[in-house]
């Protein structure tokens, strides 16, 4: 099959380093994920491709064209990478490979082959392991293009042997299925059908035969990459979905400190959700279903993603469930137990600090909109001022960040209930959205540089020594909205301040 239209979209450095090879006599093809996303009518991340040239032949070519390189990978596994005007292009020979089970990830051996084939035969699924040549060939032997139109996943050769191979694919596969919003597919087994649509459970065993116990042998950096590529995925729900179905969740993988393994869980904590019932007078889905649909309805920042993948935790556990006096399930303190656990979840993954205790304020927070919504009471200055004197953020920057990221975890997940149904309800949350934001961005500093006066402004009127207490004080009247947070109206409060201070000097003891 041609596809000129395509090769002429491509980058003309893309472009030159084909042509390079085959005016060389070399075969020299586009492959892999740059292929899929051409087909699709996407922009590739970047542009891979596989030739019969070795890699000192590459090398030498670069050399005649006074491409720069990037050395010491080659040798090891047949890649060079190009750089053209500051993009780096990898160039891997065709290629076998033999795995072991010393390493989950890499090959055990691999080694030089001929044919385009029996290179593409060792990738792990259909749709990345089709490539195009400079005149236009697709070269498509395991039928990736009708997967791409059937929007199927499925692994080239058994599923069993490719991930036994490389057991880093059984997270890849949730990851692209979050990515392209494919139907996973394994030859033996059922699909798993759609959720959010109140269907067939999807969450019922599957007979995937996925060998997750080695997913032990994978690094926390290799799994937590794959997991946050995941998370940040259009169809992002659908992967945590075929995660949850296969048992990945429950899974752990590993960390090496000081020569020594330690094992990391990922996410069992989740796998109570699965049918865990709500209260049908707010909800549509069930636990699970609900969080993979609010994670679907949110903003694709890391931040977010998170918090709604862990908001909920706490929902169904022994010393939370409660039953209303209707008889329906209740969960009150969720929230609180929520961010417990997310904390513990996120420091075990070796998030930094400053990541974690964002998403844990996001979880704990996340319920403090909805009493506001039903009881029309306003109580947003009182809670910006709680936060901002306790949460420990640094500044009124970070504040107004936080709550700009917490009004969308609220959307998302009132965007998964009942209230969907609702425009007008949906609005006004938004407007109580827009309103905190703006008292955190305008009006409640958080530390003494937040004021609208420095201290060097102060020089004039108080000494050195007394600065520091002066802008303290200034900061909690401010913050307890006494005060507004103006040069001028700062300025007269330590006027005032200070005539007060020597009158009572000079009143007799």
């Amino acid at each position: 099959m041609k596809l000129e239209n395509i090769i002429s979209s491509l980058p003309g450095y893309t472009k030159s380093i084909l042509s390079a090879l085959n005016s060389a006599g070399y075969e020299a093809y586009l492959v892999g994920g740059a292929v899929r996303d051409l087909l699709l009518g996407l922009t590739p991340d970047d542009y891979d491709i596989t030739t019969n040239a070795h890699p000192e032949q590459v090398l030498a070519l670069c050399q005649k064209y006074n491409w720069q390189t990037v050395d010491k990978l080659g040798h090891n596994f047949g890649c060079v990478i190009i750089v053209i005007n500051g993009i780096p292009t990898e160039v891997t020979t065709f290629r076998g490979e033999r795995y072991g089970d010393s390493d989950m990830h890499r090959p055990e051996a691999t080694w030089y082959c001929t044919r385009l084939r029996d290179d593409l035969s060792r990738r792990d699924f259909t749709v990345n392991a089709m490539a195009l040549a400079a005149d236009g060939t697709l070269y498509d032997y395991f039928g990736g293009q009708q997967d791409l139109e059937n929007k199927i996943l499925r692994t080239v050769g058994k599923a069993e042997q490719r991930y036994h191979e490389d057991a880093l694919r059984m997270l890849r596969a949730c990851r692209f299925v979050a990515q392209l919003g494919f139907t996973y597919v394994q030859d033996g087994s059922a699909a798993l059908p759609p959720f959010g649509q109140q269907s067939t459970p999807y969450y019922l065993p599957h007979n995937y035969c996925f060998p997750i116990e080695r997913i032990s042998g994978l690094s926390l950096e290799r799994v937590r990459k794959e997991i946050e590529r995941l998370l940040l995925s259009k169809h992002a729900g659908h992967g945590l979905m075929l995660m949850m179905a296969t048992g990945i969740l429950g899974c752990s993988c590993r960390v090496r400190d000081r020569g020594q393994d330690t094992s990391v869980p990922l996410l069992p904590e989740a796998a109570h959700l699965v049918g865990l019932p709500q209260n049908p007078r707010f909800h549509l889905y069930d636990t699970w279903e609900h969080t993979l649909l609010a994670i679907d309805n949110s903003p694709r920042e890391l931040a977010i993603r998170w918090a709604l993948v862990l908001h909920d935790l706490g929902k169904g556990l022994p010393n939370i469930r409660r039953l209303n006096k209707e008889g329906q399930p209740s969960d009150p303190g969720h929230e609180a137990e929520s961010a417990v656990m997310a904390k513990a979840i996120l420091t075990r993954l070796r998030y930094p600090r400053d990541f974690v205790q964002l998403v844990v304020w996001l979880v704990a927070q996340h319920m403090r909109f909805a009493p506001m919504l039903w009881t029309k009471e306003r109580t947003l200055l009182r809670w910006v001022r709680s936060e901002a004197t306790s949460a420990g953020f640094k500044n009124e920057q970070e504040l107004a960040q936080a709550y700009e990221l917490l009004v969308e975890v609220f959307l998302a997940d009132m965007g998964a209930t009942h209230a969907r149904e609702n425009p007008q309800l949906m609005a006004d949350g938004r407007e109580l959205g827009r309103q905190v934001t703006e008292l955190a961005r305008t009006k409640m500093p958080v530390c003494t540089k937040d004021l609208a006066i420095s201290g060097r402004e102060l020089l004039s009127l108080i000494p050195q020594t007394k600065i520091k207490d002066t802008l303290a004080y200034l900061l909690e009247r401010v913050q307890s909205g006494n005060l507004p947070n103006t040069s001028v109206e700062l300025l007269q409060a330590v006027t005032k301040h200070l005539k007060r201070y020597q009158q009572e000097k000079e009143l007799p003891s």
